[in-house]
Order: structure tokens, then C-alpha cells, then sequence
């Protein structure tokens, strides 16, 4: 099902009250405006928000996700669009705090680099690309602003509810730290007491990531989302 954002408008006549007491006027003969235009279409709802395809389709355009090594057209859209779906979700959460601001050499940096792949991506300048896609730098930037935005927000929201422990550490340390150093080749495991710092940020960024899943999940399962076959 396909939901249209029209173009063009029927013609609406104007008649007078009942009960005005003035005759009413023969209704002016209508011109016909032509066949209606197809200027875009949702391809999602969420909740309040819409998610048109030509957002999409720009998205894709300009490879704002890095596409992984073999995926189809379709998988890379689909990846695209749950992406969106996500980012709507925890706009709305955003809304309701005080907002985060990315600092502006950050989001200068983030621009760039997806420049730097659109360019080797397309084998063209990235002003070039950008055009190619309907789109422009400032829109892009504009994007890469609101991503960082919704990433401080998350993490904002969700770290101050991780908890480690030793026994937490001590866990990952004799599990998956020894598997991935006996995959590296290496001979001797370095000491715990060695490794603790590094293995804290490993542990946090797996909870904290198992965390955004969760939360994640929760959103969707409180909000109302409808996505429109092509």
C-alpha cells in the first residue's frame, strides 16, 4: 500500500448558507487542472512522524550508512529505512529533554569523512555526488548533526545505569578476552590486573549497547508503526 503526497487539489465550489435568503449562484463551470502528479510517498509512519521515500532514496544515494560487503539493494534499503524507524523513535524522546548540540568541529569532521567515501564510492567529486542525489552539503550536515545528537542523547540517558563489577570483568576476562587472544596467537594471556582498564571499556560498550537494544525494542513496542510495501 502506497499512501500519495498530492500535488494537485480538486476544485472546491462555494455555495451560500441555508437560510441566507439569496438565491444560490450557478456553479462556475470547472476547468480540469490535468492528471494528478506523483511528487513522492510515505514509505513509513511512526507514531505522529512520517518517513517519505524521497528521504530515503536520498539516504541511499549518498551512502549515509556504510553498506556491508555483499548486501543486496533491497536488504540495504530495508537496513536504511529500520534506521530511520529508529532514529524517529528516539527523536521523540529527544524532543522531550533539553536537547543535545553537537559541537560543530564534530559534525565538520563527520561530513568529511562521508564525503571523503561518497567520492571514492561514485569515482566523482563529492559536490558532484551530493547533486546527483538531490541533496547538498547543508543537508547532509544537518543529518550527521542530528545523529550525533540522538547518540549523545542515548548514552546520556543509559550510562549512568551501567553497573560493573569485578566479577563482571573477571567473566569477560576468562571468556571472551582469552578466546580472542588465543585467536591472535598469542602465547601467554597478559595478566588481568594488566588488562582491567581496557577490558572496563569493552564490558561497558557490550552493556551498553545490549542496553540500546532494549530500550530500543521498548519504543517500538510502544509506538505505533506502519511500513508501506513498494
Amino acid at each position: 500500500m502506497n499512501l500519495l503526497v498530492p500535488l494537485v487539489f480538486a476544485g472546491v465550489t462555494l455555495v451560500p448558507a441555508a437560510g441566507s435568503g439569496a438565491p444560490p449562484s450557478p456553479a462556475p463551470a470547472t476547468t480540469p487542472s490535468g492528471p494528478a502528479v506523483l511528487v513522492d510517498r510515505i514509505v513509513a509512519i511512526v507514531g505522529d512522524d512520517i518517513i517519505l521515500d524521497s528521504e530515503i532514496r536520498k539516504l541511499l544515494a549518498v551512502r549515509y550508512l556504510e553498506r556491508k560487503g555483499g548486501e543486496s539493494d533491497t536488504a540495504y534499503r530495508d537496513r536504511v529505512l529500520d534506521q530511520r524507524i529508529v532514529d524517529l523513535l528516539r527523536e521523540k524522546q529527544l524532543r522531550r529533554s533539553s536537547g543535545f548540540d553537537p559541537k560543530p568541529e564534530d559534525v565538520e569532521a563527520r561530513v568529511a569523512a562521508l564525503e571523503e567515501r561518497l567520492a571514492k564510492d561514485r569515482g566523482i567529486p563529492a559536490a558532484a555526488a551530493l547533486a546527483a542525489a538531490g541533496t547538498t552539503r547543508e543537508e547532509l550536515s544537518a543529518w550527521v548533526r542530528r545523529g550525533l545528537a540522538l547518540d549523545s542523547f542515548v548514552k546520556e540517558r543509559l550510562t549512568p545505569g551501567l553497573k560493573l563489577t569485578e566479577v563482571d570483568l573477571r567473566a569477560y576476562y576468562n571468556t571472551a578476552f582469552r578466546d580472542a587472544a588465543k585467536k591472535r596467537g598469542l602465547a601467554d594471556v597478559p595478566p588481568f590486573d594488566d588488562v582491567r582498564e581496557e577490558i572496563r571499556e569493552v564490558v561497558r560498550e557490550l552493556r551498553l549497547n545490549a542496553e540500546i537494544e532494549r530500550w530500543t525494542e521498548q519504543l517500538r513496542s510502544e509506538t505505533r508503526i506502519l511500513i508501506y510495501q513498494r
